[in-house]
């Protein structure tokens, strides 16, 4: 339908059967209408625009037909280019495919002159016992295809004479590797290294890689086998008395690994060289399974000269009763422990060495001969699996079982010989078990790590922890639960007092009273406790870096799993330090209870006897005399000066805050039962600053944080009027909550308490 022309339902009259319909077709068309009229209206309105349109289009007529032109000239150009390349391709690919067919017809006839040369120059070769070019022309045979060389023949007595040859070569095949493996053979009967290794390198050129690479195998694990007999031989004559009987199965062991990694090292070129690389994996699972045999004869004769089984025994026997005290007589002396220990460490220590290196020789070999990453991965995950399954590696783990419990027994003898040999220097703050204990924890854990062996490391690392915490956490912590007896004085006067005291009862009773005596003991006891603990938790700390920078050192190469063991067990060490630190806080605790509070309080509570509504006058006289801080510092100082030498620094300083706490505290409460007028709060401020000054002094780092309570009581009590109170608060974190500040401020007897109320805090 054309634009602007009715539906012919509306336009038909024979269609209009009713007034409805009528009125429809009435209303569309006046719509069409009024539609239309608009469309003319708009014509008519850009009717000059349109034909300046049209006039645009008038002038690119010529320049279209230009184009056309063009393009019909490109469209032929286009298509004989196509048409010519056509031509030139197929061309090219008739010359490539003769190119390709000359070059296969040229390599045949090579292939026939090479086989009539392979066979007459085989026999020749043989004959003249050259077996190195006899080999290269069987090799040369063996490379071909007889099949399609039969084919190119183009007559019968061609064809015959090809299959003769080939008949020829076959035969000479067959005699040649049945004279190289028998000549290989009295090579090594006669140990001529030269000729076994001249008839090593034909076999692969044989197709033979596999029967060479087994026979040349076989030679070196019998040379490995006779050199391990003289080395165990020497073993066994050794005297007790020589340099080296301590070890002598740690170093025939390793003569073991040393000569088969050497025979690796020196092999593996000439491996590669004649057969190519991914072959090294055979030789070293032979050569694997004579070390596990050789192996575990020097294992065994070691387990009966060195009566492994039997010590082993008995330790485990004994450990199965730790609360005995005294050894039996079936067990072994610690000391005797010693030298056994340390070579088995050595024999595993050597072993690891020996598998890091034939891993990395294997894995190198795979990567060089295998390219996809996944079947290199497969490879080597299936070599793993045979070297993990090895008798070497399980005899091995025996005898990290083994050193375990011994290690385990030596450990727990050791630290009951410390724990009986405990004493105490006249100069020294600590006793003799924490050194003692820390070098025999650290020398079987470094014993341990020289092993190699992380299940060995991490058995020794948790037995030392428990160690710790019974032997040592556990000992202190019953020594400080004694008490530090509070009728012992430290400082001159009070030990002179006492001193009169036990003269005068001596005197009495005709005897010396034991009780000073006894408490001095237990001071004495309750102080080394107190610094054995805090000097415990530096070893640690220093004995978790040691031994963690030895393992970096002395394992490597570990697996994730492997290094996440050793970091597991490394933190539980660490952590023993939290149990020596809540033994530390209750000797502190105990401490200040019995030694700290009893002398404060006292102390203290001359600030009561002490008025603080006081006038100019007195006031005057307290400046050049002060009767409360000046005695509290002498006090302090005296009883500072009597621990002074007798704790570490740390301790020390732990008990200077106690008693800067407990100053405070006990200040505080004594400053509540007293009353304040405004010089009052002058003196009371210059007491509180005296006071900070001098602890601040002592305690080598700030304590005013210890004090900020009783420092803010000085400054309230210090005001002049209630409203400095507001210009503080602007400025000031108030430690003290606002009940408090009200509380302190009702001890100005010249505030009143309606005023204190009023504020706003």
């Amino acid at each position: 339908m054309e634009a602007g022309a009715l539906p012919t339902s509306l336009t038909d009259p024979t269609s209009l059967t009713s007034l409805t319909d009528i009125h429809r077709a009435y209303d569309n068309i006046c719509q069409h209408e009024a539609a239309v009229v608009e469309r003319l209206e708009w014509s008519v309105g850009n009717r000059h625009h349109l034909e300046a349109r049209l006039s645009q289009l008038a002038r690119l007529v010529p320049t279209l037909q230009l184009v056309q032109a063009d393009a019909r000239q490109l469209e032929n150009t286009i298509s004989f280019t196509h048409h010519l390349a056509n031509n030139v391709s197929a061309k090219v690919r008739q010359l490539d495919l003769a190119k390709s067919r000359v070059v296969e017809t040229q390599a045949r006839v090579g292939d026939l002159l090479d086989l009539e040369g392979c066979s007459g120059g085989v026999a020749t070769a043989l004959a003249q016992e050259d077996y190195e070019t006899a080999a290269a022309h069987i090799h040369r045979f063996l490379a071909m295809d007889e099949t399609l060389l039969l084919h190119t023949t183009d007559s019968a007595s061609k064809a015959e004479s090809v299959e003769t040859w080939f008949e020829r070569l076959r035969q000479a095949d067959k005699e040649l590797s049945a004279l190289i493996t028998r000549k290989f053979d009295e090579a090594v009967k006669r140990e001529d290294m030269a000729s076994v290794d001249r008839f090593f390198k034909l076999f692969p050129l044989l197709n033979k890689h596999e029967e060479g690479l087994k026979k040349f195998t076989t030679y070196l694990c019998a040379k490995i086998q006779e050199t391990t007999a003289q080395n165990l031989a020497s073993a066994q004559t050794l005297g007790s008395r020589e340099k080296r009987s301590h070890v002598i199965w740690a170093d025939t062991i390793t003569l073991l690994f040393e000569g088969i990694a050497r025979t690796v090292e020196v092999r593996q070129p000439i491996i590669e060289t004649y057969y190519g690389p991914g072959h090294l994996s055979l030789v070293i699972e032979m050569l694997q399974r004579e070390c596990d045999r050789q192996a575990g004869r020097i294992v065994g004769e070691m387990r009966k000269h060195r009566r492994l089984e039997a010590t082993v025994s008995s330790v485990r026997n004994s450990l199965r009763y730790t609360g005995s005290k005294e050894l039996r007589g079936d067990q072994p002396d610690p000391r005797d422990l010693d030298t056994l220990l340390g070579e088995l460490t050595l024999i595993n220590a050597r072993a690891e060495l020996y598998l890091r290196f034939i891993r990395r020789r294997v894995s190198a070999d795979f990567e060089a001969s295998i390219v996809d990453k996944a079947e290199r991965s497969k490879q080597e995950a299936a070599f793993e699996g045979k070297l993990a399954r090895s008798q070497m590696v399980c005899d091995m783990a025996v005898i990290v079982a083994d050193y375990t419990i011994l290690e385990e027994f030596y450990l727990n003898e050791s630290f009951k010989k410390a724990l009986a040999m405990d004493t105490v220097e006249e100069t020294a703050n600590t006793s003799s078990l924490v050194d003692d204990a820390f070098y025999i924890v650290k020398k079987s854990v470094r014993r341990a790590i020289a092993s190699n062996s992380v299940d060995g490391v991490c058995a020794m690392l948790n037995h030392s922890v428990t160690l710790i915490e019974t032997q040592l956490a556990e000992g202190f912590k019953l020594t400080l639960r004694k008490g530090f007896p509070a009728q012992g004085y430290l400082d001159f006067n009070q030990a002179y007092t006492v001193l009169q005291s036990s003269l005068q009862s001596t005197l009495q009773a005709g005897k010396i009273n034991s009780s000073t005596a006894d408490s001095d003991a237990l001071r004495q006891a309750f102080l080394t406790a107190l610094n054995n603990t805090e000097t415990s938790i530096r070893h640690i700390k220093s004995l978790h870096q040691t031994l963690e920078d030895n393992i970096n050192s002395a394992m490597v190469g570990l697996s994730s799993t492997a290094r996440a063991k050793l970091d597991s067990c490394l933190n539980d060490l660490k952590s023993t330090t939290g149990k020596l630190a809540i033994v530390g806080e209750f000797g502190i605790s105990q401490l200040r209870a019995t030694a700290v509070k009893p002398r404060v309080k006292p102390w203290v509570d001359t600030f009561n006897t002490t008025s603080h509504d006081i006038k100019e006058e007195e006031f005057v006289c307290y400046e050049a005399n002060d009767p409360f801080s000046q005695t509290l510092m002498v006090q302090v100082d005296g009883l500072l000066g009597s621990f002074l030498p007798l704790l570490t620094e740390d301790n020390y300083k732990s008990l200077v805050s106690v008693l800067v706490s407990e100053v405070a505290e006990q200040l505080e409460k004594a400053v509540f039962k007293s009353s304040f007028n405004r010089l009052g709060g002058l003196q009371f401020d210059r007491e509180v600053r005296a006071i900070v000054g001098y602890l601040s002094q002592v305690s080598e780092w700030s304590v005013r944080e210890q004090l900020t309570r009783l420092t803010q009581m000085a400054t309230l009590l210090n005001l002049e009027n209630l409203e400095e109170v507001s210009e503080y608060s602007s400025t000031t974190t108030w430690r003290l909550t606002p009940s408090e500040m009200r509380k302190v401020l009702q001890l100005r007897v010249d505030f009143k308490a309606e005023e204190i109320k009023r504020l706003k805090l």
